[in-house]
């Protein structure tokens, strides 16, 4: 292991340090870092409120408690996106030399004003249910499937400001006027340029079937999967994609159209014939599934980073351990961050590909699985431990350990790769200070 740790660092760590030196990386590593006290301060709330409890949802909702726990939840992640446009300019304009407010602010208003801005309802009019548009913003495009957007967004949007702001159209005032007010007026041709561009796009994409660009991302996504029937192949290709899109920071709820078709298909084929005594049509692809999902279980990666000499990995590891088992990754994702980390790549990307094969393999073969479907209707934050065990006993129990394994064998050394880099910037930083302390000293003394 550690021949290959040094083999990893010689070639990764070489090629990261130069990948981070691109300005929009640094910048997207910057943005999601600094969103991540939103992702670890919503996790808490999120496992109550979804805890994997028989019954417990519907207390909540009994005692009306379980609405302000959606409103938490949909202020935090629901509207993520808006968090990640404005991190994400104000880190990427800081890389520019740019006024990072201003950039913020432009990136945000040109993110809603790309969204579709009318929601259909249906209201009751003379005794009858009418449908009617009515002005509000979706939920689904501010949080994970607008994400990609935002992003893109805020790095379009952050560059063409700082583009016109170096071609002298900004308004000169007076240096008797305040700072503020010429921050804020200044750039007013400018911003008026881009909001130009923006309602372009706007038209543009309203034109297509899609009618917006998120409609038209999430269609482009989902075009080629909407034909794939719940199959061991299926399940493999969206599962790995979904695995890639993490990476590029898409977030799975682009998918959730195809994904949710075939999970549902299933769900409910397994357990009708559960129910009727019957052989499960969907036994294999399900079983894949959560093989690989087992694999993606990040409680053994919030361990190692407990363990490791970096003060920021430890810290995060600490703050995301209890999440991680019950599947909120958000925190290590936005957080370390995974998401466009060069060091990253390899685990993120093969780690559930191989579980996946290995589980087909296994399942069809010397681990026959005797699978309890019903166990599936579980909350999505039961832990994968508890989940497997429950729905298909000893054979499921070792399988998931082998899942798991491969998990932990993946990432191992790309987590103390990460966590050596870690720790010479920290050094790096340590020494800085050092110096700068000493060097106060001795000029207070040459003053005195």
């Amino acid at each position: 292991m550690e021949k290959l740790e040094q083999l990893l660092s010689s070639r990764l760590l070489p090629m990261s340090e130069k990948l981070q030196k691109n300005k929009v990386l640094a910048a997207l590593m910057e943005g999601f870092i600094r969103t991540s006290p939103i992702t670890l301060g919503i996790a808490f709330i999120t496992i109550i409120g979804n805890f994997p409890f028989p019954g417990w949802i519907d207390f909540l909702k009994n005692i009306g408690i379980f609405p302000h726990v959606e409103a938490i939840t949909n202020g935090a992640t629901g509207v993520f996106s808006l968090y990640v446009v404005y991190s994400l300019a104000f880190s990427y304009a800081k890389q520019l030399g740019t006024n990072e407010r201003n950039a913020s602010i432009i990136s945000l208003a040109s993110f809603i004003m790309l969204m579709p801005q009318t929601v259909m309802t249906t209201i009751t009019q003379d005794g009858k249910a009418v449908e009617q548009a009515v002005g509000a913003l979706k939920l689904d495009y501010l949080g994970g499937q607008g994400l990609f957007i935002g992003m893109l967004v805020a790095l379009l949007i952050t560059r063409f400001y700082a583009f016109l702001t170096k071609r002298n159209l900004m308004i000169k005032l007076p240096d008797s006027v305040p700072p503020m007010v010429t921050q804020s007026l200044s750039p007013v041709f400018v911003v008026t340029i881009i909001f130009v561009v923006v309602f372009a796009l706007r038209v543009l994409f309203g034109f297509t079937e899609s009618g917006t660009i998120f409609q038209f991302f999430i269609d482009v996504i989902n075009a080629p999967l909407n034909s794939l029937v719940a199959s061991p192949w299926s399940i493999i290709i969206i599962m790995e994609l979904l695995a890639v899109l993490w990476f590029f920071g898409i977030h799975n709820a682009v998918l959730q159209g195809p994904l949710g078709a075939i999970s549902m298909t299933m769900v409910v084929g397994n357990i009708a014939a559960f129910q009727q005594g019957e052989a499960l049509p969907y036994l294999v692809p399900s079983v894949i599934y959560m093989g690989m999902y087992a694999s993606g279980f990040m409680g053994f990666v919030t361990f190692f980073m407990i363990r490791c000499k970096s003060e920021k990995m430890r810290q995060l590891g600490k703050l995301s351990f209890v999440p991680s088992l019950f599947n909120v990754t958000e925190p290590l994702m936005f957080g370390m961050p995974i998401i466009l980390n060069p060091i990253f790549f390899i685990p993120q990307i093969f780690t559930q590909l191989i579980a996946g094969f290995v589980t087909w393999g296994l399942a069809t073969t010397i681990l026959p699985i005797s699978l309890n479907p019903t166990m599936s209707l579980l909350p999505w934050t039961t832990p994968t431990f508890i989940k497997m065990p429950l729905s298909g006993g000893i054979n499921y129990t070792i399988l998931m350990v082998i899942c798991m394994t491969i998990g932990i064998v993946m990432w191992y050394p790309f987590i103390k790769i990460a966590d050596k880099r870690e720790a010479e910037l920290e050094a790096a930083l340590e020494k800085q200070n050092e110096e700068t302390r000493t060097d106060k000293i001795i000029n207070a003394k040459i003053e005195a």
